[in-house]
């Protein structure tokens, strides 16, 4: 499988987290949902580590560290994306 296509699935996946997060919006607007899918997201990432990691209470600080660096840059990239589409509005 190629890098793109590798890519190209990745975006499909999240993609998915992403239409049910708006068709649930579209009952609730407070803001909810957005806070559950992060709170969501947290779960789940802590249950990916703790597969990956034997001793999460030694490795916690290098984990979290991790994590937060890949949210990081996609939100970097997320909020580009969205700054490049409302300055052409």
């Amino acid at each position: 499988m190629t890098n793109e296509e590798k890519m190209k699935e990745f975006y499909s996946c999240a993609d998915k987290f992403i239409n049910l997060a708006n068709e649930i919006s579209k009952k609730d607007n407070s803001g909810k949902v957005g806070a559950a899918l992060r709170f969501a997201a947290a779960r789940y990432s802590s249950f990916e580590m703790s597969l990956k990691f034997k001793d999460m209470a030694k490795e916690k600080e290098s984990i979290k560290k991790s994590l937060l660096d890949d949210y990081a840059l996609m939100l970097d990239e997320n909020l580009d994306t969205y700054i490049k589409h409302l300055e052409k509005k």
